[in-house]
């Protein structure tokens, strides 16, 4: 008996380094190479084999992590990562939102969210202790109002990085307040905000627009001292297209004007400016026949 259980005991080794060598075949790993794969400590790992949030089953007197079970678990959460692999939560993104991506969708605060679902007792889900929401759910709310819109596109990091500036960093380069600087975008519409990761930023277009726009505020930055090293100034000669956002009308209707020398220009052809200054004061003179 003891010749045939050892018999048996060196076929299983056999098996599980063959298994080994082509991990295709394998269907069980042991809880220390779990643990790797996470990159967690032994008690952190043994904490998951012993919230049964995936199968195990004893080969040999030892605990082994059914590779199936474990990879439907590693899909459907977002808490552990693979130290060399995939992301987590492929299947659970698929069929849900975080509220930090919910709120990025919409370009809101996360918080204000959570006060949207809270008060009209909306449903949730948990996973790892953090709610999430189904993405039937929350397409459902979306339809069914209409003070929130979608941001389209999502803007990837660098587009972020490239294309927009926190408000904080804005309201510095004007020597103004948070404050003044919020007001001054709830009130004019050339001014573009989103926010995203809970971080309120400014559309570097719109605040160059917006700067020439008008003439009571401009940058002031000392380049020596500044740590915001974007090219943002008050222009003296602006663009057709600039122009066009400036006075609430197409760029074809701008040429018009130009055509008809309404305000000083330089240049010649397609690279004509437009005098910021003339242009606005000629703008103020004529505001009833523009708009």
């Amino acid at each position: 008996m003891e010749m045939i259980s050892d018999i048996q005991e060196i076929r299983a080794r056999v098996e599980q380094f063959q298994a080994s060598q082509n991990p295709k075949s394998r269907k069980t790993m042991s809880v220390p190479e779990m643990r790797k794969m996470l990159g967690l400590k032994k008690t952190e790992s043994y904490w998951l084999v012993h919230r049964n949030f995936f199968k195990t089953e004893i080969i040999n007197g030892k605990m082994r992590v059914d590779l199936e079970s474990f990879e439907k678990w590693y899909a459907n959460q977002v808490k552990h990562k693979k130290v060399n692999g995939e992301d987590p939560g492929a299947e659970l993104k698929m069929r849900s939102y975080s509220f930090r991506e919910a709120a990025n969708l919409l370009g809101i605060y996360e918080a204000d969210l959570y006060a949207i679902w809270k008060e009209n007792d909306l449903e949730t889900f948990t996973v790892d202790y953090v709610k999430r929401i189904s993405k039937d759910v929350f397409e459902k709310w979306y339809s069914s109002q209409s003070k929130y819109h979608k941001l389209d596109p999502i803007p990837t990091p660098e587009e972020l990085e490239a294309n927009y500036i926190l408000v904080q960093e804005a309201a510095e380069l004007l020597n103004i307040s948070r404050e003044e600087l919020a007001n001054l975008i709830r009130n004019k519409d050339i001014l573009h905000a989103i926010v995203f990761n809970d971080k309120k930023l400014l559309s570097k277009k719109s605040f160059q627009n917006f700067l020439n726009a008008q003439n009571d505020y401009c940058v002031i930055q000392d380049d020596e001292e500044s740590d915001h090293h974007i090219n943002i100034e008050t222009k003296e000669y602006i663009s057709r297209e600039e122009a066009a956002i400036l006075a609430g009308v197409t760029k074809s209707t701008i040429t018009k004007w130009m055509q008809a020398e309404k305000f000083a220009c330089v240049g010649a052809g397609k690279v004509l400016r437009i005098h910021r200054d003339s242009f606005l004061q000629w703008l103020n003179q004529n505001e009833k026949g523009v708009k």
